[in-house]
């Protein structure tokens, strides 16, 4: 009877234990990193999502990581004529020609990654690029949209447009990947659903991919959307769905903010001057606000 009792002891004391263990494990989940991951469609959205939250976020001792989700087989105004779609282009600066030349997809790819990374360095970034096709490219002076035969005969290099990406679990895992790897605190997108096709589609790629980064474990924190899109129509403020919840004072980081959209060259950068040195910045240019669509630090 003795060693009945003291066997049934042993077996709680073990089963106390192991339940304490759990507590413990529980209470211990492993917390993202001092990392800002700023996931935009194009080579300079970056900057237009989150110049100066970036810049503000990695002065405090973040790492940088600088997405650029499509391929820009488009949007180049280096152009020695009229640009249909543009106007007159810049010159070319990161090359130093004195020259305008006509670029065709191929080019602008080349030409608008060049120009990211040098935006990424200057904020002291990792740049990544998934290469998504855009929905139409350059082709001397036509463009071709995908579906079309031009576009078809041309095969732009790249991953599936980003429409149909994210309906791919395949291309979801490739961001999830991306989560994996840096574990982010806070990543932030374009708005769902926002005012360009590859804009709305890109965040709602990362919103697939974050939601399944957080039912795997994987350690990210928050998802903030930027304020843009339908989300500035009068009934989305009326009704509050266009409200912020994260408002970022980015008055001291607007020079490198815009010194890393002059880096665009070819996208006719000229927002340093005219919001910097000739003081046309409002008010509302030295805040940047979001609105949480996930937080995983609760």
């Amino acid at each position: 009877m003795k060693a009945k009792t003291n066997f049934r002891i042993l077996e709680c004391s073990v089963l106390f234990l192991l339940l304490s263990a759990s507590i413990v494990l529980a209470g211990d989940k492993e917390k993202p990193r001092k990392c800002i991951l700023v996931f935009g469609a194009h080579a300079d959205d970056v900057e237009a999502v989150a110049g100066g939250t970036f810049a503000k976020y990695i002065g405090s001792g973040y790492e940088g990581i600088y997405v650029v989700v499509n391929n820009n087989t488009a949007g180049c105004t280096i152009q020695n004529t009229q640009n249909p779609r543009y106007g007159r282009g810049t010159r070319f600066t990161v090359s130093n020609s004195p020259h305008l030349y006509p670029v065709d997809a191929l080019e602008t790819i080349q030409i608008r990654q060049e120009e990211a990374r040098n935006a990424a360095a200057l904020y002291g970034a990792t740049p990544v690029f998934l290469g998504y096709r855009e929905i139409f490219i350059w082709q001397g002076r036509k463009e071709c949209y995908i579906g079309s035969d031009e576009f078809h005969q041309y095969q732009p290099p790249g991953g599936p447009q980003i429409s149909v990406a994210s309906t791919m679990s395949k291309e979801v895992g490739i961001v999830v990947d991306l989560l994996k790897k840096y574990q982010p605190e806070i990543v932030i997108i374009h708005a769902l659903g926002g005012d360009k096709d590859e804009h709305g589609n890109s965040a709602y790629l990362m919103y697939l991919a974050f939601t399944k980064a957080i039912a795997q474990g994987i350690p990210v924190g928050k998802l903030w959307m930027d304020v843009g899109g339908w989300l500035l129509d009068p009934e989305a403020r009326k009704s509050g769905r266009g409200k912020p919840d994260v408002s970022i004072d980015i008055k001291n980081y607007l020079k490198i903010k815009y010194e890393a959209y002059c880096r665009h060259v070819s996208q006719k950068s000229i927002f340093y001057k005219d919001y910097v040195e000739r003081g046309q910045v409002t008010p509302e240019g030295m805040v940047e606000e979001y609105i949480t669509v996930l937080d995983n630090t609760k």
